[in-house]
């Protein structure tokens, strides 16, 4: 199955070689909005320790190599490196969906399933083979229901409706107008439209994950991220200071 992609279309300072906005559907903002869903240790893993995070792609570091023995259960090393995201369900209905964890399974206690459930029994729990409380082992999985949690009226996944957005190079959103428009390109002092040039991209996984990688280091995110300039990554000086 070919990869999914969606559209976008990116205005360029063509003399500054730099992205002024760009102007895309609800898509492209669920994308980016779905950022914000992640566990650190998602994005760490996502953008690779080499990227160096802070410190906290040390701890990653740490958690990595620490002998198992050393921690409080077998289970504890997967949710550092590997943990769950609470809006995996609504991940997994994005057009690019860069979160490659595996989605969250559910347990049960065989005893409380089907009909003679008490309040004895754990109710459910994230990790099989725990005790429950009537002594017997956890570990009967419930079925996944797969569903698109895009509604039909909806028309996205975190955004609604049919509206187009303008996404700056710092990734402020904001629904498309032609006044937020003129007074972007006023306050950014240009006034001659020659210097300008539009410019039809796709966003695939690739180009996500360098989104989610430039959001933590630049405040020139699209133009590092579709401009192709990695050596300068975090230390262009930014228009919209």
């Amino acid at each position: 199955m070919a990869a999914k992609e969606i559209s976008l279309k990116l205005l360029i300072h063509k003399e500054r070689n730099q992205v002024l906005f760009a102007e895309s559907r609800n898509d492209f903002v669920d994308i980016l909005f779905s950022f914000l869903t992640m566990p650190t240790g998602t994005v760490i893993r996502l953008v690779g320790k080499q990227s160096k995070i802070g410190c906290m792609s040390t701890i990653y570091e740490s958690v990595e190599d620490l002998e198992v023995e050393y921690l409080e259960s077998d289970s504890c090393k997967n949710k550092f490196l590997y943990p769950k995201n609470a809006a995996e369900e609504h991940c997994r209905s994005l057009m690019v969906n860069i979160d490659d964890t595996g989605p969250i399974d559910y347990y049960l206690c065989y005893n409380a399933f089907p009909l003679s459930f008490s309040y004895k029994h754990l109710a459910s729990t994230t990790r099989s083979n725990r005790q429950c409380q009537c002594g017997r082992t956890v570990n009967w999985k419930m079925p996944t229901v797969s569903k698109n949690v895009a509604g039909k009226g909806k028309n996205g996944v975190f955004v609604k409706g049919k509206m187009r957005y303008m996404v700056t190079d710092d990734l402020q959103v904001s629904p498309v107008c032609m006044a937020a428009t003129l007074e972007l390109l006023k306050r950014l002092g240009i006034r001659d439209a020659t210097v300008l040039e539009e410019r039809n991209v796709n966003l695939g996984s690739e180009e996500a994950l360098s989104l989610l990688k430039a959001s933590l280091i630049s405040n020139t995110v699209l133009s590092d991220a579709f401009l192709k300039k990695p050596k300068q990554l975090g230390r262009r000086s930014s228009l919209y200071s």
